[in-house]
Parts: structure tokens; C-alpha cells; sequence
């Protein structure tokens, strides 16, 4: 991983952080606003990253079938996917990691 792969994902952290500053609290706000759990923010995150590899696979097919399509939203895409992809991995990897270490501990 290069300086550059580090500088997207950490924005893509960042802007994953800030569109989901409700995450992890349930219940309501005092305007009545139903807040997002931590499983319905996963689910959302999921979601997101369907999405960007949807619209790159798309992207690429316009582009394989000989439709205009700019070349640099084309890379553009598939970079966001990619990193999408990635940081969704890591999460997961994490997610996994904290789970065997609760199911070891001793009680």
C-alpha cells in the first residue's frame, strides 16, 4: 500500500465517519429522529460498497462494449471500489478478530 491508497482510505474512513455520526447509538434524538444502530450502519456500509462495485462493473461494460464513456470516471470507479472493497474487508477483519477474543476469554 502506497502513501497515496493510504491518503483515499483514510478519507473514505473519514467521510464513512462523518455520514454515519449516529452510528452505534439506538433509540430517539430529541427531535423524535430514529438513530441508526450499529448493525442497521453495517448493513448501510455494505450497501455502499454493493453500489460502488455495481456502478464500476457497470462503468467497465460500458466501456468494454464500445459506448463513450470517459476513461478516467471509468479508473475513477474502480479505484472507489476498490478501496470501498478493502476498508470493508478490514472492518470485517476486525469484526472477526474481536469475536474470537470474547469467545476465548474465560468466564
Amino acid at each position: 500500500m502506497n502513501i497515496n491508497d493510504t491518503t483515499l482510505l483514510n478519507t473514505a474512513v473519514s467521510s464513512t465517519v462523518n455520514n454515519s455520526s449516529d452510528a452505534g447509538v439506538t433509540g430517539e434524538d430529541k427531535a423524535g429522529k430514529q438513530e441508526k444502530g450499529f448493525a442497521q450502519t453495517l448493513e448501510d456500509a455494505f450497501d455502499r460498497v454493493n453500489s460502488d462495485m455495481n456502478s464500476a462493473g457497470a462503468m467497465i461494460k460500458n466501456m468494454a462494449s464500445g459506448q463513450d464513456v470517459d476513461i478516467s470516471d471509468t479508473m475513477i470507479a474502480i479505484s472507489k471500489a476498490d478501496i470501498s472493497f478493502r476498508m470493508m474487508l478490514q472492518v470485517r477483519n476486525k469484526a472477526l478478530s474481536a469475536y474470537e477474543e470474547i469467545m476465548r476469554m474465560q468466564v
